[in-house]
């Protein structure tokens, strides 16, 4: 099977090459990524002599901020341990950038040293991809985190007796179907895998009917559960506020993870809103950076007072209080146009909503306002957190709305009653607190694998 797989894939790229320069023209990322994922001026260093070296691996933004906590574990916890981490998109390669060289994670209290050694891409699935660039990592072990696998890959791991494990696996109902469809194929391409450390026990059951062995199918729980927590006292939050311009009658909403389709939607709400909450902040980050400006237009065009974060801080940096008066008391609508920054902001928030839920993306990680005792509301599509975001509406710490109205409704009841507020803050936290451990299970059976 790998050997069809590889000639279609062979055929497929042949056929595709005219276009590629047209594909690098017309999209800035595949410009940035494209020779480093073929394994061209990777500027990967050899590994030391003597030196145990992982590859960890996450496919975009949202598994390289799941990682966080399982990369600095590593980190903290196996000294000498030379760590490799790699992302296929140009986002989540900037995001892990900024995350494990720049360790904006660490908490108040740790030092900055960077959490991985070199980070780099991961390589298309063509076999000199594959072997170009796993040659030049020369991992001892490989972790990839929740999703991305590859037939080429996996087949040249298993062929150079290099183990791979998957971490926070999880299988949708969905991605189910479509791998039952080639069962065969998939049993073959799941079991090259030394051990699957599942998310819940209906993830593991999903694996076994795929033919997997069960023996090799572990629940470890979710890492995102694990995430650094970083509590701000009341000198934190004042400067959070101030950087913001919040004052005592001021409301805030913070829309995170936002998707294309779900800005119009705040929009309207935000402006009915508005009418009962004078004061009502929204801090709006949306998912891609790039779109911000686009998304402003689009406010200022429905008279809704919207400037970038970057202009708020630039103004403070020049001290200058008349102008950052005009501007900071006045914005409807702050945008988030710097990465890294949504989870600190949920600590000044009144109401959260997780966005790419409004929209069929899987939605986005809940617990970031949880961590910060704070009530969540999200749309019908939370696929990609089906556990978190069930767990946490069964607990009564968040409410999924179906449409625009019943969004608006939910936050106009939310910013009335604080009590509501804090009760619902207050049981997500519960749920953030009790379910944490996964990390240590997940290292515990590297050491039993001889992994680390």
């Amino acid at each position: 099977m790998i050997f069809l797989y590889k000639i279609i894939l062979n055929i497929l790229f042949v056929l595709f090459l005219p276009c590629l320069p047209f594909v690098c023209f017309f999209s800035e990322k595949r410009r940035a990524t494209l020779g480093l994922r073929f394994g061209f001026s990777t500027g990967l260093t050899p590994k030391q002599p003597g030196k145990k070296r992982l590859w960890i691996h996450a496919l975009s933004v949202g598994e390289v901020i799941s990682a966080v906590p399982f990369v600095r574990a590593l980190k903290e916890h196996r000294i000498g341990l030379d760590i490799v981490f790699t992302a296929s998109t140009k986002t989540g390669f900037d995001m892990a950038n900024q995350l494990f060289l720049k360790d904006n994670t660490r908490l108040p209290d740790q030092s900055a040293e960077q959490l991985v050694d070199q980070l780099g891409y991961f390589p298309f699935d063509l076999g000199y991809c594959v072997k170009k660039i796993s040659r030049q990592i020369n991992p001892d072990a490989v972790v990839i985190v929740e999703t991305d696998l590859w037939p080429n890959f996996l087949y040249e791991m298993k062929k150079n007796k290099i183990p791979v494990m998957l971490i926070n696996a999880r299988l949708s109902k969905r991605s189910l179907k479509g791998y039952l469809l080639f069962k065969n194929f998939s049993s073959m391409f799941f079991s090259s895998l030394i051990v699957i450390m599942a998310q819940t026990p209906l993830d593991k059951k999903r694996f076994q009917r795929l033919g997997i062995d069960e023996k090799k199918i572990l629940v470890a729980g979710n890492i995102k559960f694990d995430q650094p927590f970083e509590d701000m006292d009341e000198r934190g939050l004042d400067a959070m506020r101030d950087r913001f311009g919040i004052q005592k009658n001021t409301q805030v909403l913070v829309a995170g993870s936002t998707h294309d389709g779900e800005e119009k939607l705040l929009c309207n709400i935000y402006k009915k809103s508005k009418k009962n909450f004078p004061g009502l902040l929204m801090i709006l980050a949306p998912r891609d950076t790039k779109r911000c400006s686009a998304i402003k237009s689009y406010f200022l065009s429905r008279e809704v007072h919207t400037v970038f974060l970057s202009t708020l801080d630039s103004l403070k940096e020049m001290d200058n209080p008349e102008k950052m008066n005009d501007t900071r008391d006045c914005p409807d609508v702050v945008l988030v146009d710097k990465m890294g920054e949504l989870s600190r902001l949920y600590a000044i928030c009144d109401v959260a909503f997780v966005g790419g839920s409004m929209v069929r993306q899987g939605g986005h990680n809940p617990l970031e306002a949880a961590a910060f005792s704070k009530p969540v509301l999200f749309g019908p599509d939370m696929s990609d957190f089906l556990m978190i975001s069930t767990l946490m509406m069964d607990h009564g710490g968040a409410k999924m709305v179906e449409s625009e109205q019943n969004l608006g409704k939910e936050i106009e009841i939310l910013l009335k009653d604080k009590q509501i507020r804090q009760q619902m803050g207050r049981r997500n936290f519960e749920i953030f607190s009790q379910n944490s451990g996964a990390v240590q299970r997940i290292i515990q059976q590297m050491e039993c694998l001889d992994i680390v």
